[in-house]
């Protein structure tokens, strides 16, 4: 029953709402507590892309793991357009409900790793990736990502990877030391930054 009841709300546009007045209590919380290595709140997480969307004047969002789609609520008014990949058919659906009046906003279902290579050639312009489709520390597509966009022939995105704890080569994983030297063959004059436990990879602006 509860869990059901779980279902039903995170279905709703109440559990937006509720995130949205839960989301500074948590990132007060979080400032407090300061402990090392611990994951970020999703405020510090949506005011990343905006920064990041803002400084490099970017239009397309493209986000792997849909979750409970509070990302793409708080990020809805701010792209102009916006494709999440979500390997959960029901969580794709519910994503799908929620959002099937704003044309602008596409979610797909299925494997981000086999999608979004799929997804790619539609794009024209440089993107901002928000990259969180990975099954907590168990496994993860970024390998599969990260190899799509570097070999995607537009140059300019931005790359945005939540959760840099868990990226130290085990299950699906690549290390740190790994993912730089990909990203320097593959993407090369591009930095990889880590902050708040996030990922941050682009090229400077001249």
């Amino acid at each position: 029953m509860v869990s059901k009841f779980r279902q039903v709300f995170r279905d709703s546009p109440l559990f937006h709402l509720y995130k949205s007045i839960s989301a500074r209590g948590e990132y007060a919380s979080w400032k407090l507590r300061a402990v090392p290595g611990a994951g970020a709140p999703h405020l510090v997480k949506q005011r990343t892309i905006a920064e990041f969307a803002r400084k490099f004047d970017l239009h397309v969002l493209v986000e792997t793991g849909v979750n409970f789609a509070h990302m793409l609520y708080v990020n809805q008014n701010r792209f102009r357009e916006i494709y999440s990949i979500e390997l959960d058919g029901r969580r794709a659906e519910s994503a799908q409900r929620k959002f099937a009046n704003r044309p602008h906003i596409h979610v797909l279902q299925g494997d981000s790793g086999k999608v979004l290579p799929q997804l790619l050639p539609a794009l024209k312009e440089p993107c901002l990736f928000w990259l969180d489709a990975h099954d907590y520390d168990i496994s993860s597509p970024v390998k599969q990502e990260l190899s799509a966009i570097y070999s995607h022939p537009v140059r300019g995105h931005v790359l945005l990877i939540d959760d840099a704890r868990w990226f130290d080569g085990r299950s699906d994983y690549p290390t740190m030391e790994q993912l730089r030297e990909k990203t320097a063959r593959e993407y090369p004059g591009s930095l990889v930054e880590v902050k708040d436990d996030i990922i941050r990879i682009y090229l400077p602006r001249k």
